[in-house]
């Protein structure tokens, strides 16, 4: 299984999200669930990881130009936005908040 949090590092329900996921990581690790986060506004990829860096995040941190056309895409309706995936990575829930992600990744298999 995969969650999949679309963030951005200068609004802070996205660093609160991302605290949180970080809070469970071990508890993810754990249940064989893989976090990605993915940073989906314009920002300097140097700075981007001097703040994951700093904020000690333990799983992976990437990049997407983050304008209308690309949320359309990966439809993102706001950020923080949390997908998670099967172990086919066939998407199986969207749109979770944080209590529901700590809610799935229990029930995980």
């Amino acid at each position: 299984m995969v969650f999949v949090c679309f963030f951005d590092k200068d609004q802070r329900p996205s660093r609160n999200c991302i605290r949180a996921l970080c809070e469970n990581a071990d508890q993810y690790e754990e249940k064989g669930v893989t976090v990605i986060a993915i940073h989906a506004s314009m920002a300097d990829r140097n700075v981007l990881n001097q703040w994951a860096q700093e904020s000690n995040i333990p799983f992976p941190i990437e990049m997407i130009k983050g304008n209308e056309q690309t949320h359309f895409k990966w439809s993102i309706a706001s950020l923080p936005w949390l997908i998670l995936t099967d172990k086919q990575h066939i998407v199986i829930a969207d749109g979770l908040s944080v209590i529901q992600v700590a809610e799935k990744s229990k029930t995980a298999k």
